[in-house]
């Protein structure tokens, strides 16, 4: 029993000792292949997750930020506001998340009106 508890105390100072040389030396930990195990050429090369938001069905008029029962006048003019200031044109410069959010918000501003006008005929 004593020879087991010296055998595993030695156990343990012998990786203690060698973990806090390495840490000690700077050294990062590191695969069998002898590279660091963030720098793999699958994590390299791996697509990166693209920025999803999610989508709630919402009333058309609350889409254009109307009142129920708008006037056709009142719905055309929300909807060209809304297409101004949300258009996937005016941030052509910005990343691709950014330009997918903006195409985004044209279709469900572009779904809400054919939802309101598709009420009215």
């Amino acid at each position: 029993m004593a020879l087991l508890r010296i055998l595993a105390i030695a156990a343990a100072v012998f990786f203690v000792t060698r973990w806090l040389r390495r840490a000690l030396a700077g050294e990062k930990s590191r695969s069998p292949s002898g590279k660091p195990w963030w720098d793999t050429e699958t994590r390299r090369t791996e697509d990166k997750p693209k920025l999803t938001t999610l989508k709630f069905h919402q009333d058309p008029y609350e889409v254009l930020g109307l009142e129920k029962g708008a006037s056709r006048a009142l719905i055309d003019e929300a909807r060209a506001s809304l297409l101004a200031q949300n258009s996937p044109e005016a941030v052509v410069d910005m990343s691709e998340d950014i330009q997918a959010i903006a195409r985004r918000n044209t279709d469900e501003i572009e779904d809400a009106y054919a939802a309101l006008i598709e009420d009215e005929t």
